[in-house]
């Protein structure tokens, strides 16, 4: 799983690196697959012969910030309130016990409730998802950032790539990144993902073939390996089929029943609507 670009955020304005010119995805070139097929990687929103629209990256890991913030920070409040009803009576405000203890716990529960809190906010009353539109009819991208706003750019101006802007680490995946340049062709001035995410390289231009055929060739080169679309075209997302998403990308794991229990994206985040 990778929150990158979601906590901490993409760096902008920035020139793009030797990785990234070397591996970018080309909207004109065809991606030799040897034989695999193109994959939608279930996380198509709709596809039609306007547009593909398309879930970002975090929404199939929504939910573990969530686990983790809501422990950590009631934990860390419990703590302090327990240390404040056994100190603050006893406080006589010399250099004793009870004001080292204070102290102490103060420092470490304070900035720890502040982080905690930090994290949350980045699913509780943020959107449910942030869309990514390929817009075929007007050859055009549309991205849902992450404060709400939207913007469009041109398909043949972007600059995709699956090379990063950071050190990966071991645990993390690779991804897509769509780089909107600004005039001089090298400073990032945005970034926006595709959904999917793998830890070989080379399994995500799989993903960007379908993406790049959807555009290029139509609907008609993709829809047959399109077997299922998210049910949150027009509504919110239902827990029974947030549930059924998240047993089926993990096989079923019993902890992930225990962390769709805390997927807020359900009851405490925005609708992600496009303005127009």
């Amino acid at each position: 799983m990778d929150y990158y670009g979601l906590l901490p955020k993409f760096k902008l304005n920035r020139s793009l690196n030797d990785v990234e010119r070397e591996c970018q995805l080309k909207q004109t070139s065809v991606t030799e697959l040897n034989g695999q097929s193109i994959v939608p990687d279930a996380k198509i929103i709709s596809v039609n012969s306007h547009y593909l629209e398309l879930v970002d990256k975090y929404f199939s890991v929504k939910g573990f910030l969530s686990l983790i913030g809501v422990v950590s920070f009631f934990g860390f409040s419990l703590l302090y309130l327990t240390v404040l009803i056994g100190t603050v009576p006893y406080l006589r405000w010399t250099i004793s016990g009870s004001e080292k203890m204070l102290l102490s716990m103060s420092l470490l529960c304070i900035p720890s409730i502040i982080m905690t809190f930090k994290v949350l906010k980045t699913e509780w009353f943020a959107w449910t998802h942030y869309p990514v539109r390929f817009d075929r009819k007007n050859r055009l991208v549309h991205v849902f950032r992450l404060n709400g706003s939207t913007y469009s750019v041109p398909w043949n101006s972007v600059f995709f790539t699956s090379g990063l802007s950071h050190r990966k680490d071991a645990n993390k995946d690779y991804y897509i990144s769509g780089h909107v340049l600004a005039d001089d062709g090298e400073t990032v001035i945005d970034t926006f993902c595709l959904p999917a995410t793998h830890s070989d390289r080379k399994q995500l231009e799989r993903h960007w073939e379908f993406v790049r055929r959807y555009m290029e060739e139509g609907p008609e080169s993709v829809i047959g390996v399109v077997d299922f679309c998210l049910p949150i075209a027009k509504k919110r997302e239902g827990y029974r089929s947030s549930l059924l998403y998240l047993l089926s990308g993990f096989n079923g794991a019993p902890l992930f029943f225990f962390r769709s229990c805390l997927c807020w994206r359900l009851f405490l985040a925005f609708r992600a609507i496009w303005p127009w």
